[in-house]
Parts: C-alpha cells; sequence; structure tokens
C-alpha cells in the first residue's frame, strides 16, 4: 500500500501534538489516553471534572446510564484511573507492558454508581534506577505509552529527572569548566543514575551535545503531559556532586572522593561550602528557566554511602545531620521558598547501623514539616528480606514530616517471577491504621526496572486505591479474566500453584536463577523452582485449548515455559557439578548438555515473544545514536549494563534478564568456558570474555528462530523436561554451601564468598571442609560468617587437606539467635595452580 507525502506529513503532525501544545482541560487530556488505549474515538464516554475529597485526595464516580459511561474525577488522573477502573471492574480488558486487551461490548450495559476515594494525597511511581535498568534510551514513542500506563494506573506523581545533565553542563560552562572536564564525571546514558547518586562518574562517557539537546526536548514533551494530566514532576535538584576539575576554577575549593562498590568514585562539595550553596542556585534557576517551577526536588547524597563526617561523637554527629539537612533545604529554597525537597529513605531500612532514629530525626530536624517528603522506598524489604520493623514505627512517623509508604517490587529489571501478591495486596493498610503513622501523605511503588511481573503491578496499582483488604485468590482470577477473558479451570490451579511459591514468600531480590551469576562466583540464585513452580506452568499450558486465541496468553505462555526450562536448567547445573565434583564424566557430560538444551530452548522461546528480546534493549540504544561510534558506544553501554556493569563491580550479574540473545550469545558462552576450563583443570578468564562481549557491541547478536507455536513448543518441552529433576535436593539442603575443584587454585590465597540460607545461622557451629578426590595437597580455612553486611564470627585457622587428611572441622562460634535478612560464608583456598583436589564446603550445625 502506498501513503503520498503530504499524508506522511499529516500523520507526523499528528505525531507530534501532546497535551502541552495547546491549553487543554484535564478532561480532554484524559480523553485522549482512553482513545488511545481503546484504539478509537470513545463518544459513548462523557467526562465530567470535580472536586477533590474533603481530605484533599484525588477521587472519581462511574456510572453507565443508556449505554453511556459517565466519569467523575478530580484530576485528569482520576478520570483515567476511574475509565480503567471501569473496565478492569467488568472484565472487558487490561493495558500492560506486555500488551493490551481492550473488549467492550457494543452497547455499554448499565451499571450503578460506584464511587472509589483515594485513601492517599499522592500516588508516586519510580525509582531512580528506573532510568538505568529500563528508561535510558527509550523515545517519546515509548515515553507516551508509559505515561498513559502511569495515568491508567492512577499514578500522579513520579520522578521527572530527564534533562539535568544538560542543566549541568550550562552551569559549569558558565563556571569556566571544558567539556572535557564535565564529561569526567558524566556516564553514558544507561549509568546515569549511579552518576547523579554520587556513586560513580566516567564510564562510557562523554555525553554528545546532541544527546544533551535531544534529552531536553524530549523532557519538555514528557512534562507537558504530565502536567496536562496532572501527574506532579519530582525533579532532581543539586546533591553536590562536580567534576573535579571544578578546584581549577575556584582554587581552594575542598573536595570529598567518594567511594562505592570499592572502584567506583565521584567528588562532592560539603554542604557548607559556599560554592554548593551558589551551584545548587545557579542549577534549580537555569533548571526553572528552561523547564518552569517546580514544586518537588529529589536531592540524595547518602546512598549506600558512609557519613562524610569523621569520628565524631554521637552529638556532633547530629549536629552536622541537622546542620546537613537544614543547608540542603535552604539551598532550594534560595530560589524557589515553595518547593518541598524530596528525600529517599532506602539507607533508613538497608543501614540502620548508621541511621539510627536519632540520626534520621537529627537529619529531618533542620527542615519545616511542609518542606520535606520523605519516599519510605521499601517496605516490602523492611517486612520480608531485612525482618525490620516497619519504616514509619522506626522512625517514629518521620518527625512530622511528610511521607510515602513504598515498596521496591524489581531490582535490575529482573526477569523471573517474583513478589508476594498478598504483601503488595495489603502491606500497606499496616500504614494506614498505625497510630505511629504520622503524617502519611502518599503510597507508592519504586521498582529499579519494569516490563516485567504485569500481575505484580496490576495488584500494587489497585491496592493504593484501596483502604480495605484485598482477597488475593479472587483477585488474581479477576485479572486473568480482563487478561485473556476467561479463567478456565486449568488457569484457576496455576494460580494455586503460583501463589504458593514465586508469588508467596519471594522478593525482588531472589528473583534469578544460578545459572545467571558467573559460574566462578558460587552464590546460589535463591529463585524458585519448586514443584508448585512447575506444576503451574503446566497447568497454565493446559488451558491453552481454550486460550490460544489471546495474544497476552501466548506471550504469557512463551515467558513461563521459558522460565520453566529455566528452573530445570539450574538443576542440571547444579547436577553437572556434582558429577564433576564426584569424578563422573559421562554423568558431567549428559547434564551439560541437558543444560545447554534448556538453556537454547529458552532462548527460542523468548524469541517468540518481543518485550524478553535483547535485540529490542539493543536497538533503543542504537536508535539514539547518531554515529557509527555514538551507537557502538550506546550499544556497549546498553551491554555493560545488564551484564557486567565494569572491571570489580559487585553489581555484575545484578540485572539477571531471562531474555533471548542475552542467553544464547552471553550465558551459554560463559557456562561452556567454565565447564572447559573444569575438563582442562584450569582456570576461566571471565573477565577476557566481558571484554570480547563489550568490545562486539556493533556487531549483529547470532540468528534464532522463533517458535512457529509457543503451546506445541511447551508440551514438547514438558514431555522431555517434566520428570527431570524431580528427585533433585538443593545442596544446601543437605548442608552443602560451596566446593572446590583445580580451577579455584590459582597458584596464590584466595577468598571465596558462599551465600547461606539466612534460616541456618542461628544453629552454626562450624564448617566442614571435606575432600572427594584428588592427590594434592591443599589449604583451606578462615571462615568468616557475616551476616547483614557485619561480621559476627571469624577463625583464624586454616586445615592441610589430601588424600591422607580428606576433613577438616573448623569451629565457628556467634550468638546469633535470629534469623538475619542475608547471611554470607567467606573462606580461603590456597594451593598450587590447578591444584588436583575436589570437595566440598559444609555447615556443621
Amino acid at each position: 500500500m502506498k501513503i503520498y507525502r503530504p499524508v506522511l506529513l499529516f500523520l507526523f503532525a499528528v505525531t507530534m501534538l501532546s497535551c502541552g501544545d495547546a491549553p487543554q482541560t484535564p478532561e480532554s487530556c484524559a480523553r485522549e489516553v482512553i482513545e488511545r488505549t481503546l484504539g478509537r474515538r470513545a463518544p459513548d464516554v462523557e467526562l465530567r471534572l470535580t472536586e477533590k475529597a474533603p481530605d484533599g485526595h484525588d477521587r472519581f464516580a462511574t456510572r453507565v446510564m443508556d449505554g453511556r459511561l459517565v466519569i467523575e474525577g478530580s484530576s485528569g488522573v482520576a478520570l483515567t484511573r476511574g475509565f480503567y477502573d471501569y473496565i478492569t471492574t467488568n472484565g472487558y480488558g487490561q493495558v500492560t507492558w506486555t500488551g493490551t486487551r481492550m473488549e467492550l461490548p457494543e452497547r455499554l450495559p448499565d451499571t450503578p454508581l460506584r464511587e472509589v476515594n483515594s485513601p492517599f494525597r499522592h500516588h508516586y511511581y519510580m525509582n531512580v534506577c528506573t532510568f538505568g535498568y529500563t528508561y535510558p534510551y527509550w523515545s517519546w514513542n515509548e515515553w507516551e505509552k508509559e505515561l498513559d500506563w502511569m495515568a491508567l494506573h492512577g499514578f500522579d506523581m513520579a520522578l521527572a529527572p530527564i534533562g539535568s545533565e544538560a542543566i549541568l553542563m550550562r552551569v559549569w560552562r558558565d563556571m569556566g569548566l571544558t567539556e572535557e572536564e564535565i564529561n569526567e564525571l558524566f556516564t553514558a546514558p544507561g549509568h546515569l543514575p549511579w552518576m547523579r547518586m554520587g556513586n560513580m562518574s566516567g564510564l562510557d562517557s562523554p555525553l554528545s551535545e546532541r544527546w544533551l539537546d535531544e534529552q531536553v526536548a524530549l523532557q519538555h514533551r514528557i512534562l507537558d503531559r504530565m502536567r496536562g494530566l496532572g501527574i506532579t514532576p519530582v525533579f532532581s535538584g543539586f546533591a553536590g556532586f562536580v567534576p573535579p576539575a571544578i578546584a581549577r576554577v575556584r582554587p581552594g575549593v575542598t573536595l570529598t572522593e567518594t567511594r562505592w562498590n570499592d572502584h567506583m568514585k565521584s567528588w562532592m562539595l560539603p554542604v557548607e561550602s559556599p560554592l554548593f550553596r551558589e551551584i545548587a542556585a545557579r542549577y534549580m534557576e537555569e533548571w526553572e528557566r528552561e523547564f518552569g517551577r517546580g514544586e518537588y526536588y529529589l536531592v540524595d547524597s547518602f546512598n549506600e554511602m558512609e557519613l562524610p563526617f569523621g569520628e565524631l561523637s554521637p552529638g556532633e554527629v547530629h549536629a552536622q545531620l541537622t546542620r546537613y539537612g537544614e543547608t540542603v533545604y535552604k539551598s532550594i529554597a534560595a530560589v524557589n521558598p515553595d518547593a518541598v525537597w524530596v528525600l529517599q529513605g532506602w539507607m533508613f531500612g538497608y543501614q540502620r547501623d548508621i541511621w539510627t532514629p536519632d540520626n534520621i530525626r537529627a537529619l529531618l530536624a533542620g527542615v519545616p514539616d511542609d518542606k520535606l517528603l520523605v519516599v519510605d522506598l521499601a517496605e516490602d524489604f523492611n517486612a520480608m528480606v531485612w525482618r525490620n520493623a516497619p519504616g514509619w514505627e522506626y522512625a517514629d512517623g518521620f518527625a512530622g514530616k511528610q511521607w510515602i509508604y513504598s515498596t521496591v517490587p524489581n531490582f535490575g529489571g529482573r526477569s523471573a517471577l517474583s513478589g508476594s501478591l498478598e504483601f503488595y495486596a495489603n502491606g500497606h493498610l499496616a500504614a494506614l491504621q498505625s497510630a505511629r503513622k504520622g503524617n502519611l501523605v502518599g503510597y507508592g511503588t519504586a521498582p529499579e526496572g519494569v516490563e516485567n511481573n504485569d500481575v505484580v503491578y496490576e495488584m500494587i496499582a489497585d491496592a493504593g486505591w484501596s483502604s480495605e483488604p484485598i482477597d488475593v485468590e479472587q483477585w488474581v482470577r479477576r485479572y486473568a479474566r480482563n487478561r485473556y477473558g476467561d479463567c478456565p479451570g486449568e488457569l484457576g490451579l496455576f494460580w494455586d500453584h503460583i501463589l504458593r511459591s514465586s508469588y508467596s514468600v519471594s522478593v525482588p531480590n531472589q528473583a534469578r536463577y544460578r545459572w545467571q551469576m558467573t559460574p566462578y562466583d558460587q552464590r546460589r540464585g535463591p529463585v524458585d523452582i519448586s514443584d508448585d513452580f512447575f506444576r503451574a506452568v503446566e497447568h497454565f499450558a493446559a488451558a491453552g485449548p481454550e486460550l490460544s486465541g489471546s495474544g497476552l496468553y501466548r506471550a504469557d505462555l512463551a515467558l513461563y515455559a521459558a522460565l520453566y526450562a529455566a528452573g530445570k536448567a539450574d538443576i542440571a547445573v547444579e547436577r553437572a557439578n556434582a558429577a564433576y565434583l564426584a569424578g563422573d564424566p559421562e554423568a558431567a557430560a549428559a547434564e551439560r548438555d541437558a543444560f545447554f538444551s534448556l538453556l537454547l530452548t529458552a532462548d527460542r522461546l523468548l524469541e517468540s515473544t518481543p518485550n524478553h528480546r535483547l535485540e529490542r534493549w539493543l536497538g533503543f540504544a542504537e536508535a539514539r545514536g547518531h554515529s557509527d561510534a555514538e551507537k557502538e558506544r550506546y550499544q556497549r553501554d546498553a551491554r555493560r549494563l545488564i551484564t557486567c556493569w565494569s572491571d570489580g563491580a559487585s553489581l555484575h550479574d545484578y540485572a539477571c534478564r531471562v531474555w533471548s540473545g542475552l542467553i544464547r550469545d552471553y550465558i551459554v558462552p560463559r557456562w561452556e568456558h567454565y565447564f572447559d576450563c573444569k575438563e582442562r583443570g584450569t582456570a576461566p578468564d571471565f573477565a577476557g570474555l566481558d571484554s570480547v562481549w563489550l568490545a562486539s557491541a556493533a556487531e549483529p547478536l547470532s540468528p534464532q528462530e522463533r517458535c512457529p507455536d509457543v503451546l506445541t513448543a511447551a508440551e514438547e518441552l514438558f514431555a522431555h523436561y517434566g520428570a527431570y529433576g524431580s528427585d533433585f535436593v538443593r545442596p544446601e539442603s543437605r548442608g552443602i554451601v560451596g566446593s572446590w575443584s583445580p580451577f579455584e587454585f590459582g597458584g596464590s590465597r584466595r577468598r571465596i564468598r558462599l551465600t547461606l540460607d539466612p534460616a541456618t545461622v542461628p544453629g552454626i557451629r562450624g564448617v566442614r571442609f571435606r575432600v572427594l578426590r584428588g592427590g594434592d595437597g591443599v589449604r583451606v580455612g578462615n571462615p568468616v560468617l557475616q551476616v547483614d553486611r557485619v561480621n559476627i564470627a571469624s577463625t583464624q585457622c586454616e586445615a592441610e587437606m589430601g588424600p591422607v587428611h580428606a576433613e577438616a572441622v573448623i569451629p565457628i562460634r556467634h550468638t546469633q539467635r535470629t534469623v538475619p535478612a542475608e547471611a554470607a560464608l567467606f573462606v580461603t583456598l590456597d594451593g598450587p595452580a590447578a591444584a588436583d583436589s575436589f570437595g566440598v564446603i559444609e555447615l556443621v550445625r
């Protein structure tokens, strides 16, 4: 079909329109979202703007009269949320990152009035890391869909840092810094969140002038749409991080070099420095000149870092913290007295050894109550990982400051199914009902990466508009009907099993498989691979004859079947390692073959669904480059972020995407290298593999066929591997927490980290080193027990291991009586290069 140039120009002009191009009402902007969602005009929908509820919260009401849907709402977001609530309440469809189903009857049946008042003033969305793990290379096409998703799901407050670097570039140029000096701080786009938080600098720099200009233009479109809908943007303020060359233009300035993950660094101005206040003022003035007046500014200077005050008494620390908080607030208020300082509370849960209630109160004390908003970022982690008291109770209602209840349902954009649906449905009710909730003003969610686990975010969105308990079992069946058009019996069985496995007690930091981590690393992947998980996927596939006409069902089946293969691959790699240790090469080879077959099956299934392909992620990065060199640099940045980060980073293998292309071109070669080294008894060179991976950024991925029929492919997978591993018991269940073989020995002492099940810690009494086979002598020992990143016990003792001394037990004494959030065991291994020795490391309890 031909489309002539005048038509193309007209279509281009239409797509360039947004709510900000002409004064529009909340009703008209909401209608545009509804029409984009329906894919057509919505003549039978009437939108009416109303007042907010008496408590200042948003509300909406819906009813159908004579076939006409009438939606009343107190904002553009409330109107779009009202529309989406009507759709999902009546089983007409769903809007998710995976896809949209909208099947409304030709004439809407009449319905009674339904009224919903939000229990919260704000509904907050995004994490600073989302702008690395999902958004860094998005264009307006992706952002328009994301903003529609936000409005439909009722989120009316969101981070908006895009364009920050362009504003900083202007400020620092005016102060006399060169572009090269400024780019010593800036990273490539994918890593900008960590540069903004002062964690790192300079990685894959520079940012080009064209990139900066395009980001400013993109931010204008995003803000126009946000403001039209009534989504409040939270801008980035100046947190004090500067290029080191600032000392050239301002001689005598004092900089603190910050360190993160041991080797990453940045440079920080002390907040009491006049230069801090000068740059903060210049930055805000330039920002508001470009983007308009802001209401909220995010400033975080202590993200996962020590306090930069040196050795001080508690009273002196409190005084410094109060002065710091007061100075940051005043640096904002000096330019915009009406603005509110937004502070993320991640460290208040993650680092309670530093952030005591007294220290938190001291930090907040110097700011007026209505000029500070604390995002209590990770209540799911307080409840299920750190096992902390809730943030609002620990910090006594955040000393009267405004605060937002929030969760972090995803780390790094991980793909595996994860998250307690019960907690996400009803966890916020404890805050609403608490006598110590203080000035609770909002509810939100802050995933590090999105476009995953649609069901979790549908639940979170619904919970944010409910002050009543949600029945999860009923809710998931309604979810299925909205998603696929029906919930047949096999799908009900799927939910029964999956609610007992992946969507029960698991939380985001568990969503990674063993095979997604570097083989040299003996951490274990704690993702759920129980019988309930495998049975769940089999029941999901059994619903295929009734649901195969649904595109969303086919997309979900491709993902679930791939995760089924991924779980079986975890079993295969453990069995292969056990066979190598036992000296059974035939069994090891068979398990190795099964392992690679399962991984490549997962890769092929994922190639059949667009959202789980590496090709898509790299395509975003390539499209934002304007020269071959820039395209290659952006693709290298995109590859680095989801795999190896940078040399020596503890975030290696953090993102854990289960994606086609990534499996066959990154994961499989790494494990092939590992197994080859096992068989040869040589040390692997994973750093070298990573260098090749990054150096090939401009090269296309290897080809992969798509499954012509996903249901048939899933049935073949179950037929071949359904019974595989049914007798498998994780090594840690038998007390085995680690092992060694010849390539662990490189002729020098090494310290290895072994992940422990936190529940085992109270009973640990020692560590047993047991030789399985081999003729060489090696030295092992010096166990250190660590819980919640603190060493609680160690024994400086080594044992000589060999054919004669086949077993040694080293006691380790501690007083830990409660189950910690995290636990690890560190031991040393020492021996000649490629020592002929194979053994296991066990806990004595």
